[in-house]
């Protein structure tokens, strides 16, 4: 017999009811232990279990929907009057019509349950895959491998989730906004989920992609909407956006409306990102680890961690998030950006903001860069004038060659400030413009090339760390510039108490100028001195620089 979807197929065990749209059919979801066959009633009665999975205390509801499962219009509930147990619903050729939102529960039952959604193919228009309004749900797993979404999907559903909040997109096509969390609307009452992890092996998404909550406030109606998330996480592997230069992803959510004070929280945001295509340069778009805000405040309370490898193509990469409109806050707390592989446009180590308005913050900004393809430059700070970080560095280390420029400053905007670039182990050629660093660190196994013209590199700050470098290293130059231009710089060099004295920092270097040089032993002063000029006491006394051909040398002086 064919049951339609919603109908329940009488009792299996005490308090148990199978809901499903045909018999022997077999219900696949992404993990194995919820793997099962749909069977017979008789069968399942008989053995009180569906394929060998133990039905729970309150029942757990299957539900296949195929394509000789009549579409429906208005709401429709999974869980329907269940109070805990586990909904099961797998999507296998439904065609959701125009009108239908899924629910995975109702606003006031199913708060001790968990849902579970396959959409495998068929479609269906919108999607809340947790509560209704003012319900709570334990637990979501949202798994889509070759259906279509066409309407905005929430993973969350409208209300709480005391649990995790999981999904994986594999195949299929999300074809408006996507939040791998809830949302709040206009809500007089705090709501939250738990840890929100979205997972991007594949599939087209053609809207924007925000990987928790949306937050939507309203002074008219009690200025109440308060939403909190826990850790996010989104993993991305694989998939293609279908907005081009415009594509977005918001790994912290979204916030809007019009109400004072803070209106949402993310715990922290972690963003692994190893494939897939995911947008081109365009200003104000890319990928963002904080929350998009419009018109209020909202914040990451935590670190940002971004990860760039594999063959991922990408527009611009910010550690911080966005902000537009008066009242309009984006705050993150320290960022993390990891850099060895992927296509990617501009980094930015903080946010940017709308010129309607906006302001947008970060902690100490960290980037790393050991591989990978950056087309345009990388700006340890914002975007724009007022995207503000309290410090920020840049680190290039591995093997990988580099034309693009690196600032320590915002791109519009952008003065020099106190941000550092060091070069550690790095071992590649860096040809890019180098500006609005407070120096630069050359340290550890460095043995690299600077391409630049010597107008293109503005410091006047250089140590050269041999504290950690191989005695092996010791007679071969740290930075090879054959522009080189140190006129009026101050060179400092850190050896570590005992080590080999006698060390060759740079080639190239004969056609310039120099300032002062101050030697350090593990960071104490041993004196500053000019070229070819004696240090004249303590350990390294009689020792200088000096310039042997094109080399710069640190050496004892005749």
């Amino acid at each position: 017999a064919v049951v339609k979807a919603g109908e329940t197929l009488g009792s299996v065990v005490a308090g148990n009811s199978l809901v499903t749209d045909r018999t022997g059919y077999t219900l696949t979801l992404a993990d194995d232990e919820l793997t099962f066959d749909v069977k017979t009633i008789a069968e399942a009665a008989t053995a009180g279990t569906l394929d060998n999975a133990t039905i729970l205390a309150n029942g757990d509801r299957a539900a296949v929907w195929g394509d000789n499962t009549d579409p429906t219009s208005g709401n429709v509930f999974l869980a329907g009057a269940m109070t805990s147990g586990t909904a099961y619903l797998e999507l296998d050729g439904y065609n959701g019509g125009t009108d239908t939102i899924l629910y995975g529960a109702s606003g006031t039952t199913f708060a001790d349950g968990t849902v579970n959604i396959n959409a495998r193919s068929g479609s269906i228009r919108n999607l809340a895959a947790g509560a209704d309004k003012g319900g709570t749900v334990a637990a979501v797993k949202l798994t889509f491998d070759g259906a279509e979404l066409d309407g905005t999907g929430y993973a969350g559903g409208f209300g709480n989730v005391t649990g995790e909040v999981k999904t994986q997109i594999m195949s299929g096509a999300i074809k408006k906004d996507f939040y791998a969390g809830a949302l709040a609307n206009k809500l007089a009452s705090v709501t939250s989920v738990g840890n929100v992890a979205m997972t991007i092996n594949g599939g087209t998404l053609s809207g924007n992609i925000y990987g928790a909550s949306a937050v939507k406030t309203d002074t008219t109606k009690g200025n109440g909407t308060r939403h909190t998330a826990g850790d996010v996480t989104m993993t991305v592997t694989g998939g293609e956006t279908a907005k081009g230069a415009q594509a977005c992803i918001f790994a912290g959510g979204y916030a809007t409306g019009n109400a004072t004070g803070k209106v949402y929280t993310v715990d922290s945001v972690s963003a692994t990102i190893s494939g897939g295509s995911w947008g081109t340069a365009a200003g104000g778009r890319g990928i963002f680890g904080g929350i998009m805000a419009s018109g209020v405040e909202a914040e990451v309370l935590g670190n940002v961690n971004i990860t760039i490898s594999g063959d991922a193509t990408m527009g611009n990469v910010y550690g911080g998030g966005w902000a537009q409109k008066t009242g309009g806050k984006s705050i993150v707390g320290d960022v993390n950006i990891n850099i060895d592989g992927g296509t990617m446009a501009n980094v930015f180590g903080g946010g940017s903001h709308s010129i309607s308005g906006g302001t947008t913050e970060a902690g100490d900004v960290t980037i790393t860069v050991s591989g990978g393809s950056i087309t345009g430059d990388i700006y340890a700070r914002g975007q724009l004038d007022g995207d503000v970080a309290e410090s920020a560095k840049v680190i290039f280390t591995g093997s990988a060659d580099f034309n693009c420029g690196v600032y320590g400053y915002g791109c519009v905007g952008g003065e020099a400030s106190d941000a550092m670039l060091s070069f550690t182990g790095y071992t590649g050629e860096f040809a890019g413009a180098i500006g609005g660093f407070d120096g630069i660190t050359l340290n550890g196994g460095t043995v690299m090339t600077l391409a630049a013209a010597a107008e293109d590199v503005s410091n006047s700050n250089w140590m050269f760390d041999v504290s950690e470098r191989s005695a092996g290293l010791a007679g071969t130059a740290m930075i090879a510039w054959g522009a080189a231009d140190f006129a009026g710089d101050s060179i400092k060099l850190n050896l570590a108490t005992g080590s080999p004295s006698e060390w060759t920092l740079v080639d190239g270097a004969a056609n310039t100028q120099y300032g002062e040089f101050e030697v350090l032993a593990d960071g104490i002063s041993q004196g500053v001195v000019a070229l070819d000029q004696k240090i004249a006491d303590g350990e390294f006394a009689g020792w200088g620089f000096t310039l042997e051909d094109t080399a710069l040398k640190f050496k004892q002086l005749a």
